[in-house]
Formats: structure tokens, sequence, C-alpha cells
């Protein structure tokens, strides 16, 4: 490895530690992951990772908590309390798919803008009587948030591709003898099959194949993203045996 190559895998840790404190732990992960793939025995980055994926369980718990606690709110008929549990998920980046179901439940009124009026209700009066405020609020608040990730996404992948720039280039041509290409660690060939697996439409599969990568394989942070996003998946075949649970 040359001094340029050192030289640019510190600059990979660095920009771990700098997303790490930042709170943005799951592309803190990517960062020291791909610096674990080159360097499997630096410490500094295996260190990183489990600091970036301890990080990365507790935003979840506490995404999982703010959701609980807005349920609660909703079904206590607490409004406010639910809305601002709310915006702190979408803030820091959690569930956004369950925060936008209930949501929605903020909103009983399902977009209607003006009340039929009653039958009793004389025609002057039901003339005369304001019409209520529409959920437009809603509307904008989710629009902002939305346009904010997206800036803050394009933002970590200009980033991601010009720190990573020197590690995908092709190796320099060595005159001695032809390298022997590494082959895939078990954990990167469970994780390439489970997203085979996904593709296939087979999330049960692809939660099985994951729970095959270890803690200490530097595919592990991959693996536990993926693997969340087809618990999901399995969770989204019965949204409406949930939905009336959460309604309930």
């Amino acid at each position: 490895m040359t001094a340029t190559d050192r030289e640019r895998i510190q600059g990979l840790l660095a920009e771990g530690w700098r997303l790490l404190k930042a709170g943005q732990p799951r592309e803190a992960a990517l960062v020291f992951g791909r610096v674990a793939l080159v360097e499997p025995t630096r410490a500094e980055a295996l260190r990183g990772l489990a600091s970036a994926r301890a990080a990365v369980t507790e935003s979840e718990r506490r995404s999982d908590e703010r959701l609980d606690e807005a349920r609660r709110a909703l079904e206590n008929g607490d409004k406010a309390a639910a809305q601002a549990a709310l915006e702190a998920v979408i803030a820091e980046g959690g569930d956004r798919d369950r925060a936008a179901v209930l949501l929605d439940r903020l909103d009983p009124r399902e977009g209607r803008l003006h009340p039929r009026a009653s039958a009793d209700t004389p025609t002057d009066l039901a003339a005369l009587a304001p019409a209520p405020t529409s959920s437009w609020t809603r509307h904008l608040f989710a629009a902002a948030c939305t346009t904010g990730l997206t800036v803050l996404g394009l933002g970590v992948f200009a980033s991601w591709d010009r720190l990573l720039f020197g590690l995908t280039r092709p190796p320099a041509p060595r005159s001695d003898a032809t390298a022997a290409p590494v082959a895939p660690t078990s954990g990167e060939r469970a994780l390439a099959q489970a997203r085979r697996l996904m593709e296939a439409g087979n999330p049960a599969a692809a939660v099985a194949a994951l729970d095959r990568v270890g803690p200490q394989e530097p595919a592990y942070p991959f693996a536990r993203q993926l693997r969340h996003q087809a618990v999901r998946a399995l969770q989204g075949e019965h949204p409406a045996a949930r939905s009336g649970g959460e309604t309930r």
C-alpha cells in the first residue's frame, strides 16, 4: 500500500468519525465498513464500525419508542403530542413509512375541505359558517421534510464519491506477478444472496440468509440494514391487519 493510499484511508476514517458525531451513524457505518474491507485488521476502522453499529441500534430504539408514544397519544386524543413525536422520528431519519401512517390519522376528515350542511341548519347560517382549515399545513410539513432529506442525501453521496475515488480505481499493474483475486467472505456471499432473494420477492428467505452474517464480519452493518428492509417487507404483507389493530 502506497503512502497516498494510506492518506486516503486516514481521510475516510476522519470522515466516518465526523459523520458519527453529526448524528449520521448509518452513513458512518458505510465509511468504516469500506475501510474494514480494505484493511480488515485496522483497529480504528473496527472500533468506528462498532460505535456506528451501536448508534444505529440506539437510533432505531428511540424511533420505535417515539412511534409508540405517538400512537398512544393518538389513542388518547392528544394530537399535539403525537405530531411532536412524529416530527422527531422524521427529523432523526427513523421509520418514515410508519410515521406517515400515523400522520394521516391526525386528520380524520380524510381530505374533505368543507363539511356537509345539516338538513336542520338554515341555508343562510350554513352559508355564513366559516369553512374549517384544510390539511395544507400537514402537506407542507411533509414536503419540507422530503426536500431537506433529499438535499442531505445529495451532499452525503457527493462526499462519498469524492472520498472513495482513490479506493475504487483499478490497481497499478505489477511487473513481478499478477495478484490473485480476493475471494469474497462468507458474510459478503450471504449479503449477495439476500439481495437476490429480495429482488425475487422472498424477504423471509433473505432474513434467514442475513442472520448468518456475524458481528465480526465487515459486511455486518450492510446486512443489518438490508435485514431491516426485509422485515418491513414481511410486515407489509398484511397491512390491513396491522391498520385495523392500530385503529382499535
